[in-house]
């Protein structure tokens, strides 16, 4: 106990033991003493010495504590009475913003930074609607999101990238997927594209709470909003060809080979190779035999496959060697398409041949493929051609998919007639070309 001056010694079990004994602390800012409100008291027992905040500023509440400090002191030792009365302030953990969250998963995580960059789309999508960031906006300000130049998409960016990761929970993820397939209405394709969509979001924002991914990341995160969310499957958008590539051939050799013979490189590549725009896009000379036919999609210095599985030998058809034999004739670049320089660093969807692909995009268009995506689907009529004749184990290899359910659910579509005849009794199947 610490000594004192003044009254004589009376039990210390009685309050006014304390009265005189509970302090305030002071200390020294810019030359001027300041006292703090709350109450102290110093006890000393068995040799030790130490100071204690009674955290209050009423001394008849002040001499209290300090008398029950002083008690437990006694029965228990320092041991049992610091941790009590006396515990080491805790520094708060502040939840990491979004931003933060995705710089961290950039940083120590192992997604690649292009992949990372689709996936933290979608969430941003996802935590913008949860905190109603464009809540109120009209018009112009509504658009600013996609004004890369005058400062409108790092405005945008930054709200969103500013709120706390707090904000995801799985009420808030369960609400916000209901919320988004309702505003498509009552309309069957438009609601199922919204239920597409909306899974595809949640997916991406659960993969980036993958397991191996937040055991490495040094941000404070709250409790993985994703494991408590049904991510319902919607079903497959399976491919329904609108377009004859036949007749689309025919056009290009009328239209594109003279005019516009970069276009029509690209859409021999696409459709007759069944390749993904990036492949044709990096792909290189030394990837193409013309004297066996074959194309390898392989790992370059330009170019990452997708998966493992999409490294493969292509067979190409007699005609597309030609074309391609064509344009090599001369062709001192290295690259089978025309374009710019290559960018393997890029963490967003950079061609070379950014220009070619536009305007294949708009002849495609203006051919009556109505496709979203039209491009791809070349891709996807090649596949579809490649199953018609040879199966869908064939068309998988062709496309480089890992997994037969993605080649039979979204890239095939029915090329032949099967249907059943009924003459004179007999029932048989019968099978042509559609």
């Amino acid at each position: 106990m610490a000594k004192h001056k003044g009254k004589a010694s009376m039990s210390r079990f009685h309050l006014d033991y304390w009265k005189d004994r509970i302090y305030r602390k002071s200390y020294t800012r810019d030359g001027e003493r300041h006292v703090v409100a709350e109450w102290s008291v110093r006890l000393q027992h068995l040799g030790r010495r130490e100071a204690f905040a009674l955290g209050t500023a009423n001394a008849a509440a002040a001499t209290e504590k300090a008398k029950e400090i002083s008690i437990f002191l006694e029965a228990n030792g320092w041991d049992a009475t610091i941790p009590r009365f006396k515990p080491t302030p805790l520094i708060k953990a502040e939840i990491a913003t979004l931003g933060e969250f995705l710089a961290d998963v950039v940083a120590r995580g192992h997604l690649r930074e292009r992949t990372v960059r689709i996936y933290a789309t979608k969430l941003r999508k996802i935590v913008a609607d949860i905190t109603k960031v464009e809540a109120g906006t009209r018009g112009k300000a509504k658009r600013a999101k996609f004004d890369y130049v005058n400062g409108g998409r790092n405005a945008w960016l930054a709200r969103v990238n500013g709120q706390s990761m707090s904000v995801i929970t799985p009420d808030a993820l369960s609400a916000w997927r209901n919320t988004y397939v309702s505003r498509a209405g009552s309309e069957p394709t438009k609601r199922k594209s919204a239920e597409r969509s909306a899974a595809s979001m949640l997916r991406a924002g659960r993969a980036l709470f993958a397991d191996d991914i937040l055991k490495v990341l040094r941000v404070k995160l709250p409790p993985n909003p994703f494991e408590g969310v049904k991510v319902r499957d919607p079903g497959p958008q399976r491919y329904h060809s609108d377009v004859n590539p036949e007749w689309l051939l025919a056009c290009a050799d009328r239209e594109l080979r003279t005019a516009q013979p970069q276009v029509y490189l690209g859409l021999h590549l696409c459709l007759w190779a069944g390749l993904r725009r990036k492949e044709a896009d990096t792909l290189t000379w030394s990837q193409v035999d013309l004297e066996s036919g074959t194309l390898h999609v392989r790992r370059t210095p330009y170019f990452e496959p997708k998966t493992d599985e999409s490294e493969r030998l292509i067979d190409l058809a007699p005609a597309a060697v030609e074309v391609l034999r064509g344009f090599k004739n001369g062709c001192k670049s290295e690259f089978v398409m025309q374009g710019g320089d290559a960018n393997p660093s890029a963490s967003y969807g950079y061609y070379r041949a950014d220009c070619t692909w536009r305007d294949l995009l708009v002849w495609l268009k203006g051919k009556g493929v109505t496709a979203r995506t039209a491009i791809h689907s070349l891709r996807k009529e090649s596949g579809s051609l490649i199953a018609s004749d040879f199966g869908i184990e064939a068309a998988r290899q062709h496309l480089g998919h890992r997994d037969i359910r993605t080649t039979s659910s979204h890239y095939v579509d029915k090329k032949k007639r099967h249907e059943v005849s009924i003459g004179r009794g007999n029932l048989r199947a019968v099978g042509g070309v559609a």
